[in-house]
């Protein structure tokens, strides 16, 4: 994916019909170490997300998004974040489905080791807030890179602010607005980014390399390495500054 996201397409354009009747959809990825790329990929989504993913097939590449972080309300000023994996399929399809991570991973799992390239896709469970919401495709601006160790240590220092403040017994609502004030703040040096997008680079394996790439486009930030991309969407009215490098 270049800074200008071609990998990238919307859902309106990709929407498939399996809510409409009884429309199933396989894939074939190019060749089975992208299979087991996408297998631990969703393994590791699966710690952190709400247990879906939304795939979106355009043509002869399959986008594998999950969601990380998302507000959980109005007054929630928590930032979208997602992680995205690309993958070359052998033969062109089209659909844009949103199903459980369990059964894909269940489903890659099985084909893996009966050698199957044909893949089905799960049933489809209903479309969560996050995956409703489709990055943009044009447009992005460079901005300075990010160190992969900047992120790790980010995500490390969130993670114990985490559990510093929140006791054993604690009110769902409370332990989202203490996340909310965590992963919605800026990592040091980078006013764009914020440490739930290096929760989410870390946890998803995609610190890579030793800085990513940083994109932007008014409240969206992308952040890119070779195993994948962090997705952030602010809220809107998000505020950066002076519009410099940083």
């Amino acid at each position: 994916m270049g800074s200008g996201g071609n990998a990238l397409v919307s859902r309106d354009e990709s929407m498939g019909c399996s809510l409409e009747g009884d429309m199933s959809h396989f894939f074939s990825l190019e060749s089975n170490p992208p299979r087991l790329d996408a297998i631990q990929f969703l393994q590791r989504a699966a710690r952190v997300n709400d247990g879906s993913a939304r795939l979106i097939a355009d043509g002869t590449y399959l986008q594998v998004y999950v969601g990380v972080l998302f507000p959980r309300g109005l007054l929630d000023r928590t930032p979208t974040v997602l992680g995205l994996r690309v993958f070359g399929l052998a033969e062109p399809v089209t659909f844009d489905v949103v199903v459980p991570i369990e059964s894909l991973v269940h489903r890659l799992t099985v084909g893996s080791e009966q050698g199957e390239s044909a893949n089905r896709v799960p049933a489809e469970v209903a479309s969560l807030q996050w995956a409703a919401i489709t990055p943009p495709q044009d447009g992005w601006r460079r901005r300075l890179a990010v160190s992969t160790e900047a992120l790790r240590v980010a995500a490390a220092t969130g993670v114990a602010k985490v559990a510093e403040t929140v006791p054993d017994m604690i009110g769902e609502s409370v332990l989202q607005k203490v996340r909310a004030e965590v992963w919605g703040s800026m990592i040091p040096d980078h006013k764009r980014i914020p440490a739930g997008a290096a929760f989410a680079a870390d946890a998803l394996g995609l610190l890579a390399g030793s800085s990513l790439q940083v994109h932007t486009l008014e409240n969206w930030v992308r952040l890119s390495s070779k195993a994948g991309y962090v997705l952030v969407k602010f809220p809107g009215g998000q505020s950066f500054g002076d519009d410099d490098e940083g």
